[in-house]
């Protein structure tokens, strides 16, 4: 038989061992009950070649937005995106969560095609937050496409299908989380020993579970993930539900009567996933799957919106730092005597994720309003939530996020009152002044060598650091990392001086989750308060609220932990309690600033100053612009 006519991505040796091609070339019914059937059974699952046709027409079959990406686009950008990089090494877009991409049989040239498809993906879906499956599927697509244009094309309908009852591919961390969650609720309802023995091995079953879709897509030899993906575009996401509940219950046949160790237990199953093929056969996989009972669509979609709600609930949305927020600081709109556009820019991806979209909006500035605090107040008013920006006269720059309309203190009848919410946070950011000063680069000592990698050939970049105290600070550096090569191994400092760090300081309570006390001693005030905000009893846990609502719904044992914002007629607050993080007086000419117990923050700028300029602005819809 002549040998089938594999793609210039496809290792022919490894491809003819992993699936002989002696099926059926062509396929003519068009009944999706009969395709279920021949799905299930295999029947083009040995023909490369009728495969590969199959999969070109049910990809087409799926109903998407009416923007999607096709190969056209792709020959358009592949060219920009990748540029004289060579493919082996480009990095993977955040998305896929340090995923490694699986050779399967595919020989060098497809692993880099592979790398080349994901990145123009994140270029063309900037909306995919979290999607750890996608290295997997387009891998395991590239073996069955003509060229990279059509493979980067069938990945793009299946991230863009918007049949709502129709789900293919987990896009956000929330939705991944929540199938995880929902995989253990299945696993806890038709696998009960296998969930025993989880529970009895692990110190967390979840972290268990939440390997699953790692099992089918990274995981599972080609020939096997071919076969479910091979139902899975007929039946859809229940079918991956169904085939890890299968491996997990041959894994516990497998390993019955033998110890398993709490922190080997993810590892072990991974490695008898690898090796299935000892095991059990790819028609006794399916054949396992499908005789699970009970097992309804409707169901998991009650599970999938259950465990969704909780984890909103909880404020467990993301994983991953917000993508592209740059774009919502336009250049040719932006003008401010205190930050740059890129100043700006760094700031607006602190904001919530809810107004990140939003344009800058200036609403006071004290060289075009004039210094006046009545001023600043009547131009804020009707705005929420703000941004302050204040630049003193020895060139510090800090300032706060206000997440509450500046009206609220008219509440206080004429008195000095705090409110606010917990999502304000004030910062400050350092530069470097005077000719010829050069900016601190500093030194990096772990994974240095991949971190210059990754650098080198892009300037301006920006640093970003969370350390394990939630302390957020970065640094805007000018220069190509590059150029410390020219100090011949020795560290020297390089750099312009539009180099400028930063550092962010939020509402304590986030960091110190601790400070709240159990529901159980919260006042029958602020338990009807939160029962009405959250729709669940006052003996639900303090963790159950999401630490971003108003500090009425926080046993907190002071009041100076949760001082945000405060105005009057001669003074304008930031941050209470042993200090203010902020205060500026009714003249905005003259202010201080300190350490504070609601932000536990360093002083923002040199402890009393002057003000050179002050500027407020709100966040524009740009839908109503």
């Amino acid at each position: 038989m002549d040998s089938p006519g594999y793609n210039c991505f496809v290792d022919k040796d490894k491809m003819d061992a992993a699936i002989q091609d002696l099926g059926p070339k062509e396929l003519s019914c068009t009944e999706l009950q009969e395709l279920k059937q021949l799905a299930r059974q295999g029947y083009w699952a040995r023909s490369y070649a009728l495969r590969g046709k199959v999969y070109q027409r049910l990809i087409r079959d799926i109903p998407c937005r009416t923007v999607t990406p096709d190969a056209s686009v792709y020959s358009d950008i592949v060219g920009k995106i990748v540029g004289k990089h060579s493919s082996s090494s480009l990095p993977l877009p955040e998305f896929v969560d340090n995923t490694q991409v699986p050779s399967y049989c595919l020989n060098a040239r497809g692993e880099g095609a592979v790398r080349k498809i994901l990145l123009c993906i994140a270029n063309q879906f900037p909306d995919v937050s979290f999607c750890p499956a996608l290295p997997a599927v387009v891998a395991l697509l590239l073996h069955y496409s003509i060229d990279e244009a059509e493979c980067f094309e069938k990945a793009c309908r299946i991230l863009a299908c918007n049949d709502p009852a129709r789900k293919l591919i987990d896009q956000s961390f929330l939705a991944f989380e929540s199938s995880c969650m929902t995989f253990g609720d299945l696993v806890n309802k038709y696998c009960q020993a296998a969930h025993k023995l989880m529970v009895a091995v692990s110190e967390d079953v979840l972290q268990v579970y939440a390997d699953w879709q790692r099992w089918l897509a990274g995981e599972l030899p080609l020939h096997y993930f071919a076969r479910v993906f091979d139902v899975f575009l007929v039946e859809g996401y229940k079918v991956l539900y169904r085939v890890a509940l299968a491996i997990l219950k041959f894994f516990h046949k497998a390993r019955a009567g033998q110890p398993l160790e709490s922190d080997s237990v993810k590892q072990d199953i991974r490695a008898f996933v690898k090796d299935i093929a000892k095991t059990v056969s790819p028609e006794k996989l399916l054949e396992k799957a499908f005789a699970i009972r009970l097992f309804s669509r409707r169901e998991i979609q009650l599970l999938q919106m259950a465990n969704e709600k909780a984890l909103k609930h909880k404020g467990i949305t993301v994983k991953q730092k917000r993508q592209f927020v740059h774009l919502a600081v336009h250049a040719e709109n932006f003008h401010s005597e205190i930050v740059s556009v890129k100043e700006m820019r760094d700031i607006w991806s602190w904001v919530p994720e809810r107004f990140a979209l939003c344009q800058p909006l200036l609403l006071f500035s004290s060289l075009q309003h004039g210094y006046s605090l009545a001023r600043f107040y009547f131009q804020c008013e009707g705005h929420e939530p703000t941004l302050l920006l204040i630049k003193t006269t020895q060139k510090e720059v800090c300032g706060a996020y206000l997440s509450t309309d500046w009206s609220e203190r008219n509440k206080f009848g004429g008195k000095l009152g705090f409110f606010g919410t917990g999502e304000c946070f004030v910062f400050r950011e350092g530069r470097q002044h005077g000719v010829g000063a050069p900016p601190a680069a500093p030194p990096c000592t772990v994974h240095t060598p991949r971190f210059y990698f990754q650098c080198e050939g892009h300037e301006p970049t920006l640093l970003l650091i969370k350390t394990t105290q939630k302390e957020v600070c970065g640094a805007y550096l000018s220069t190509d990392w590059s150029e410390r090569n020219k100090f011949g191994g020795k560290l020297g400092f390089f750099g312009t001086g539009e180099c400028f760090v930063f550092r962010r300081y939020e509402w304590v309570v986030i960091k110190h989750p601790e400070l709240t006390r159990p529901a159980s001693t919260l006042s029958s005030e602020t338990s009807s308060t939160a029962s009405a905000l959250s729709h669940s009893s006052s003996s639900e846990p303090a963790d159950r609220l999401s630490p971003f609502l108003a500090a009425r719904h926080f046993n907190l044992p002071s009041k100076t932990e949760s001082m945000f914002m405060a105005g009057g007629h001669d003074c304008l607050i930031v941050g209470g309690g042993g200090g203010q993080a902020l205060y500026i007086d009714g003249d905005l000419n003259r202010g201080r600033t300190s350490h504070c117990d609601t932000f536990n923050n360093q002083p923002l700028c040199s402890e009393n100053f002057l003000i050179a300029a002050i500027e407020a602005w709100g966040f524009q819809d740009p839908d109503i612009q």
